[in-house]
């Protein structure tokens, strides 16, 4: 779907890789530039190999890489020259930091006027927070999601993922998206910012701006029925269970069909508004008194026959196992060029009309710069010369062995 399209992705740890994967998901050819030393998230998490963690590889699937010191002038150089042929770059440094190796916009655009530049930043360059530090933790603090995620428990708390990394990078991946249709509608590029500060504002807001976005305010913060202690997995005699008693009339079979005519029937129930109003109360009721009465079971048979949502809660644990997961085969072996025999999560799109081979596996550092850089025009001689320089790193093993493509059927778009 994306074949032809080059993306070069200048991104390390989690924002920009994740966004660019799926790019590779859909036929992009996603190059990945990196410091000799590698991504540094090469090394956070589970690893069977020096430099290719669990965590890594899963957000740098159908990509290739290549090694490259932009602290010196070649290896500058040699990137504007690929960046002239590229059609996006993406990166998720600090706008100084990218200014100072002259990778900025204005240099990209002056080697490439049709260029997708795409900066995912901490925050806006518009602001006082231009430039400071951002990483998930902390723009969960400052947008308001620690403190909302732990107001019930009496204490912020974060969510246990990289939730603004990963929001912001599929915030990115639609920013790359629509740059990419302008370019291709209009020959023109353009420079997208995608701030991770004010994506998660966007993101928190949207529901828990409520009465205040009024003027004057018709209330305060924070949507009543997301708020409430009480919206959580509900202890049953033997587990677990979310309940998706939502809409009035699901409040009304429910409440019937457990003998709860009075509440039925009762003030917190006269009409939808006044149910809405009271849903910290209804909340309180079926989690606190009802569900604990009756095992997980019966109470996914009862919300069935009422056609009410309803969702046992699962441990991650449990995940691989999961009937569902199976069914799609979302949880896929395969065997990796360097680390063996393991399992991932595919690319979660189901596409039909196109066609799609496997996902290709994590490159291992710099596997693929000499192919890149002779597909980009240079010369074997300049190759070998910026590699006897130090400035393109070549893996240690023999690259047939260390391409992260060896026994991979080359995807719509991918250069095997």
């Amino acid at each position: 779907m994306l074949d032809g399209v080059r993306v070069v992705e200048l991104g390390h740890i989690l924002l920009a890789p994740y966004a660019t994967q799926f790019l590779g998901d859909f036929g992009a050819d996603v190059i990945k530039v990196e410091a000799p030393e590698g991504d540094y998230y090469r090394r956070l998490g589970a690893s069977r190999v020096p430099g290719m963690t669990a965590q890594w590889m899963a957000v740098n699937r159908n990509k290739r890489s290549i090694a490259l010191d932009l602290k010196s002038p070649e290896g500058r150089a040699a990137l504007l020259e690929m960046l002239s042929q590229a059609d996006i770059v993406v990166h998720n440094m600090r706008v100084p930091a990218i200014e100072r190796l002259g990778l900025g916009y204005d240099a990209v655009r002056e080697v490439n006027p049709r260029i997708v530049y795409c900066a995912a930043i901490g925050f806006g360059q518009d602001g006082p927070y231009a430039d400071l530090p951002a990483f998930d933790d902390l723009i969960q603090a400052r947008s308001g999601l620690a403190e909302a995620n732990g107001r019930n428990a009496g204490a912020p708390a974060f969510v246990p993922m990289v939730a603004a990394d990963k929001i912001t990078g599929l915030a990115l991946g639609q920013a790359m998206l629509a740059g990419l249709f302008r370019q291709r509608t209009t020959g023109e590029g353009c420079y997208i910012e995608t701030p991770m500060f004010e994506t998660m504002i966007s993101v928190m807001l949207s529901q828990h701006f409520n009465g205040a976005a009024f003027r004057p305010p018709e209330g305060g913060f924070g949507y009543a029925r997301v708020m409430s202690p009480f919206r959580k997995p509900a202890q049953t005699s033997d587990g677990f269970i979310a309940h998706g008693i939502y809409k009035f009339d699901q409040w009304q079979r429910f409440l019937r069909a457990v003998g709860r005519d009075d509440v039925a029937d009762g003030p917190m129930m006269t009409d939808a508004a006044t149910a809405q109003r009271h849903f910290p109360e209804l909340y309180e009721l079926v989690v606190t008194h009802i569900l604990p009465q009756r095992t997980t079971a019966e109470w996914q048979a009862l919300f069935d026959a009422l056609d009410i949502p309803n969702a046992p809660v699962m441990a991650m644990e449990d995940l691989p196992d999961d009937p569902h997961v199976r069914a799609v085969g979302l949880i896929e072996d395969y065997d990796h060029p360097q680390q063996g025999p393991m399992r991932r999560v595919r690319s979660p799109y189901t596409m039909r009309g196109v066609e799609m081979g496997p996902d290709l596996p994590a490159p291992a550092l710099g596997a693929q710069g000499t192919a890149i850089l002779e597909e980009f025009g240079f010369s074997p001689e300049r190759v070998a010369q910026l590699i006897k320089a130090g400035v393109v790193v070549q893996p240690e093993q023999d690259s047939s062995v260390n391409d992260g493509l060896t026994g991979a059927v080359p995807r719509s778009g991918d250069q095997p």
